[in-house]
């Protein structure tokens, strides 16, 4: 194993194996496997981020008495599609899956995310629908989203080695600890005032999920 998996290496102090943060992963994941074929995968960068996702989610988790094993596996692979090119990612429709929608089309940005939720089992042997669903509505949000989707669309946010122009990133980052509710609101809230700044047009479960969550004044 390299250096950049040895950053995964988290050893109980009571016990030899390999452990997250006290919680034993399943015996059909082997986290090794997981990092060695991430690697290879996505950039730098975007490993560097993964990790971030990945802690940030630990301690979510462990926070919210949530699926600790669950929630840091969403957070490493959230991304794992990121570094395709546009060709990868429509190649999977090639082999009878189809992550993609025709509201996705005009929206490459958020591709990665569709192809992830598949890759999760093609891949890395992961079959867990409401990981792979976490994982396909990160960049967007959606209607009525399960508590690990809100946990990752927090923390893909919040992670260490983010950081957004006026965004009150810090003061997000004790809140998350907080209030996990109010905390996942604000960050929709301003995730759709950027997009709407920079954007022409929003992906519907962006204003979907916007308009779910969302209570104005």
């Amino acid at each position: 194993m390299n250096l950049k998996s040895n950053l995964f290496q988290i050893k109980d102090k009571k016990e030899d194996g390999l452990r997250i943060y006290g919680a034993p992963l399943s015996s059909n994941v082997d986290i090794s496997t997981v990092v060695r074929k991430l690697e290879v995968m996505v950039d730098n960068e975007r490993l560097l981020h993964s990790v971030g996702t990945y802690h940030t989610m630990l301690l979510l988790a462990r926070h919210y008495g949530e699926d600790l094993r669950i929630a840091g596996l969403t957070g490493l692979l959230h991304d794992c599609a990121r570094s395709a090119q546009e060709e990868s990612e429509l190649s999977i429709l090639d082999v009878g899956e189809t992550p993609l929608s025709a509201e996705d089309m005009a929206f490459p940005k958020i591709w990665h995310a569709r192809l992830g939720a598949v890759l999760l089992k093609i891949v890395f042997g992961i079959e867990n629908e409401e990981m792979a669903e976490a994982i396909r509505i990160h960049p967007t949000g959606a209607l009525a989203m399960s508590r690990l989707a809100r946990l990752l669309y927090i923390a893909d946010y919040i992670e260490p080695t983010r950081s957004f122009e006026d965004s009150p990133l810090e003061a997000l980052r004790v809140l998350a600890f907080s209030d996990m509710e109010v905390a996942f609101r604000t960050i929709l809230k301003h995730k759709l005032g950027e997009l709407q700044r920079r954007e022409k047009f929003l992906h519907p479960d962006t204003l979907r999920a916007h308009a779910f969550y969302i209570r104005e004044d």
